[in-house]
């Protein structure tokens, strides 16, 4: 494992590196002033031959199945438990790449983990990731790039200190556990695990109680860390509270971890990660190759000018608009719920751009079971490499995700406001988000429509009035879940839609996972699903339009499908900790793995509407004749019929009784006036 390779490297290393850091900093000292180099820009490959104990010719360039990379050196320069000479301290990383990586040389793009709190006891409770800045690397022939030097860029944590202002004066101590390093071209970093306390003590020349004398050493002890294989799913309901179209989105990401943890240090209470949490505009799928066709080129690009009302004209060149639930809503106006090209004279949210169209076979209603694109889905791959790629527009700037190119046009202005959370665990929020999740209290809740105890007349304004009378609405009770489980063989014990159902993991994935859970508990590892994240996925039919110019049933097109959808996406998603409670007893283990990015796949709505529904029209036609002819052998007919006429011309015989107790009111009054 990599972390034993680290591990052994730094024993070989440690002479050298006490060596090293003897050397460092290369000062002058007087009792008044301290004159120092500008360690950033020394070259790696200079700082490292400073030491006697270094021989270049033990770190050669060699290809191997994974990557690997070591690092060498830990310095630490210019501390003072003076304030006034603390202005050149820093923090220096040594990195020996035999790969010879192409490593990103943007500060932010590569992270190292490092301890922020620590218990009574002097045991690290907290981990943080703190951005590395580029300093140099190695030039020489035969050794290019072989040899990185980066500094830790200081920063203030939660419990409002820094790097700085954290250590003691007597012994300054860096607990590390893993270094991210990111390729050039690559999308996501790879951690590294380090695994080592440095522990530093005295002081540089200069910068000590005797300005003379150089007394600073340092010590290397082992860190324990565990190493995570970290592979994702998701579960969507078909239903919400909050009504058609929406449904409850369950993020999980599972990983193994070897037994002895849980035997040493009891169960696994909570679970530290970090990402970078964004919702995706509308995105637009259709099944239609000329409405495809038409709107392709706009993508990016508004439909025309907006006037006043912040609406574009409808543009005729394209000929075609969306439409959901389009109608004739009265007054000489129509309407949609959502629309695109639809022109000034309709009401609807405007949607000036598209930033989102995908074509598809055909269009089907969601099945959670069926594969995502037999039913018009688009999968988690395509979407992603989509938002990757995309480079039309960049009017909202940029997202702020190391190593990536992503046009903030392509999200929304926030996200879910339920999921807001900014407390001593951790902050949620628009972009950078990190929570510590206890199993026992940071619950996800999915619910479902029937929570919320709809009348007939919430069913039929939410599901359409067919549906109400026919009871055809999902039915589904709402959940309250655990953010962490550990897997047992009798879970995973039934059809694949079952387990799917009781674990709350997408069924195509449930094969994945079982072959996962075999091949852990075969290295006497316990698999842990971690449900990180309930939000909302939203998914509805939307009409396309021919003409744009009125809601005809004649404008609507009938050679094609579309729907619009978004969703909640995570990007550089990270564990950073696992924290085990043994009787009250709590002991946190820094974990070691390479972030992913969380992009689930985009599934059609619960209800899509039929393009022709003959069979509800001649369904009712024969339910019409069957009463009529009941009515008529019973004799009822006549009785029923009065019962109608009674009932439609009740509003207007009110009116007309009220009309006339008033013209009798007033009448008394004019015939006195004539006296």
């Amino acid at each position: 494992m990599v972390k034993n390779k680290c591990l052994k490297l730094i024993t070989l290393l440690f002479a050298f590196f006490v060596g090293f850091t003897a050397l460092m900093p290369s000062v002058s000292a007087s009792a008044e002033t301290v004159s120092t180099v500008n360690f950033e820009e020394t070259n790696v490959l200079d700082d490292l031959r400073s030491a006697t104990s270094f021989n270049i010719l033990k770190y050669p360039a060699y290809d191997s199945d994974e990557t690997e990379m070591y690092l060498m050196n830990v310095v630490e320069y210019c501390y003072s438990f003076d304030p006034a000479l603390q202005g050149n301290y820093g923090l220096y990383l040594y990195m020996y790449n035999p790969n010879q990586k192409n490593i990103s040389m943007k500060d932010g793009d590569n992270k190292v983990q490092m301890a922020v709190g620590y218990n009574a006891d002097g045991s690290p409770n907290n981990y943080e990731k703190f951005d590395l800045k580029f300093c140099s690397k190695s030039e020489e022939t035969f050794y290019e790039g072989i040899f990185y030097k980066f500094k830790v860029i200081d920063h203030v944590s939660s419990d409002g200190k820094s790097l700085r202002t954290r250590v003691k004066s007597s012994e300054r101590r860096y607990d590390i556990s893993g270094i991210e390093i990111l390729e050039k071209g690559s999308s996501l970093p790879r951690e590294f695990g380090i695994g080592g306390t440095y522990k530093f003590t005295g002081y540089a020349k200069g910068y000590g109680v005797i300005p003379t004398e150089n007394t600073l050493t340092c010590s290397v002890t082992e860190l324990e860390t565990v190493e995570l294989d970290v592979r994702h799913t998701f579960y969507r309901t078909k239903t919400s509270i909050k009504g058609a179209g929406y449904q409850n989105q369950l993020d999980t990401v599972y990983f193994s971890v070897p037994n002895r943890f849980f035997e040493t240090y009891g169960r696994l209470q909570r679970i530290k990660a970090e990402w970078y949490e964004y919702k995706t505009k509308d995105i637009v799928v259709t099944s239609s190759s000329k409405f495809y066709d038409k709107a392709q080129p706009y993508i990016g690009v508004p439909t025309g000018t907006i006037g006043q009302y912040g609406m574009a004209p409808y543009n005729k060149s394209i000929g075609i608009s969306l439409g959901q639930n389009a109608g004739d809503y009265g007054g000489g106006m129509n309407g949609a719920v959502w629309g695109w090209n639809l022109g000034e004279g309709y009401l609807h949210p405007a949607c000036q751009t598209l930033y989102y169209l995908f074509k598809v076979d055909d269009i089907d209603e969601y099945d959670p079971y069926a594969e995502v694109t037999s039913i018009g889905g688009v999968e988690s791959n395509a979407l992603y490499r989509y938002i990757l790629n995309y480079n039309k527009t960049y009017d909202s700037g940029k997202l702020s995700v190391s190593g990536k190119n992503i046009s903030a046009d392509l999200f929304a202005a926030d996200i879910d406001d339920y999921r807001k959370l900014d407390t001593e665990y951790g902050k949620i929020q628009q972009g950078y988000s990190y929570y510590d999740f206890d199993a026992d209290v940071d619950l996800q809740k999915l619910t479902s429509w029937q929570e919320g105890n709809p009348s007939f007349w919430d069913n039929w304004i939410t599901w359409g009035l067919w549906n109400a009378m026919t009871g055809n609405i999902p039915s589904e009770t709402s959940k309250t879940v655990s953010p962490i489980v550990t897997l047992k063989a009798s879970d995973l014990q039934g059809t694949n839609a079952e387990i799917s159902d009781n674990l709350l993991v997408n069924a195509n994935d449930v094969s994945k996972l079982k072959s996962y859970y075999n091949t852990a508990t075969s290295n006497d590892e316990t698999v842990v699903l971690f449900r990180f994240a309930t939000s909302d996925y939203y998914s509805a039919a939307v009409d396309i339009v021919e003409i744009g110019e009125g809601f005809l049933w004649s404008d609507k097109m009938t050679s094609g499908q579309a729907y619009r959808a978004w969703e909640s996406v995570f990007l550089n998603f990270d564990i950073i900790q696992l924290t085990f409670n043994r009787e009250g007893v709590y002991t946190v283990i820094p974990v070691v793995s390479n972030p992913i990015d969380i992009v689930n796949d985009i599934t059609p709505p619960v209800q899509m509407p039929d393009e022709v529904d003959w069979w509800k029209i001649i369904l009712f036609i024969i339910l019409a004749v069957l009463l009529f002819i009941i009515l008529w052998v019973t004799g009822l007919l006549p009785f029923v019929l009065k019962a109608i006429v009674w009932v439609i011309t009740l509003p207007f015989r009110l009116i007309w009784w009220l009309l006339k107790a008033i013209f009798k009111k007033r009448k008394p009054k004019e015939k006195d006036k004539e006296k």
